[in-house]
């Protein structure tokens, strides 16, 4: 395959399959919640959140596991350095923080189209569990199945393939595209592309896709985990405001002490448009 087929592959045709796959699998678990509690499914979000995650999760352990069958390289898995956690925790806090200056930007805009989606992504994100244990679900889907299977197939799958036939910050920039407009609703694909760009920077900086998954889990916990389970006073959001806002020129700062470190740390692999280079096994 030439260099254009292979980047068409990587670029578009991979990044749609695994939208699609995505989608199938939220409408999976959907319909097991319907055919469970009927017209009342939607009140039961965090049981069909669990559900997404538990069949995203076995289907990704699939692919990892016969990934000799497949093109796409798995994604890179490690402890980490010290260094690689403080990285992940401090561009955590700086998605949060850029999360709520894009809240705040979005909510002046005198428009009627932004404000309706405003108050539709309000409304999206109400908790309407019935129960306790529905709760507990959504908090387990939301800050740990979903943030493992969405970095699996983003950052290790869609990126990955990315990496290997084209710049980085492109790769790394598309990638978030794809994941923002995976979202679909118009006020949450903006945040979330800007979020995908930024998990992206730490799987690539880092080397180890378990340093997104823990960012992406950690930013799930502090913006939706934590107001499920507390109360959270004006005075510590707050606090919790201010550490976000100086963790954006923290985390820019370290993102370029860890570019520059990249290239001692991580070698650079060849890059090949040569598909057949790309095979398990036939690495040189």
């Amino acid at each position: 395959m030439n260099q254009i087929g292979t980047r068409v592959l990587r670029f578009i045709v991979m990044p749609i399959l695994v939208v699609a796959a995505y989608y199938a699998i939220i409408g999976l678990a959907v319909q097991i919640g319907y055919s469970l509690y009927d017209d009342n499914y939607m009140a039961h979000e965090g049981f069909i959140y669990f559900i997404e995650g538990i069949i995203g999760l076995i289907l990704i352990s699939c692919w990892i596991l016969f990934k000799k069958r497949f093109v796409f390289s798995t994604p890179k898995f490690g402890i980490g350095k010290q260094e690689d956690y403080v990285y992940a925790v401090m561009m955590t806090l700086a998605m949060l923080g850029i999360a709520t200056l894009y809240f705040f930007l979005v909510e002046r805009l005198e428009v009627q189209a932004v404000q309706d989606s405003l108050d539709d992504y309000h409304e999206m994100i109400e908790i309407a569990e019935n129960s306790k244990i529905d709760i507990y679900l959504n908090l387990i889907a939301s800050c740990i199945f979903i943030p493992i299977l969405e970095e699996l197939l983003f950052r290790g799958l869609v990126m990955n393939g990315m990496l290997e036939c084209a710049n980085p910050v492109i790769s790394i920039i598309m990638s978030g595209v794809f994941f923002g407009l995976m979202h679909l609703q118009a006020i949450q694909v903006g945040y979330a592309i800007l979020a995908g760009i930024m998990l992206g920077t730490i799987y690539y900086l880092t080397n180890n896709i378990l340093m997104s998954i823990l960012s992406h889990m950690l930013f799930n916990f502090l913006g939706v985990g934590i107001y499920m389970l507390f109360t959270i006073s004006d005075h510590t959001s707050y606090i919790l405001m201010i550490i976000e806002f100086a963790s954006i020129a923290i985390a820019a700062v370290l993102t370029v002490i860890m570019a520059l470190k990249h290239k001692e740390r991580f070698p650079k692999e060849e890059k090949t448009g040569d598909i057949n280079k790309m095979l398990p096994g036939r690495h040189t």
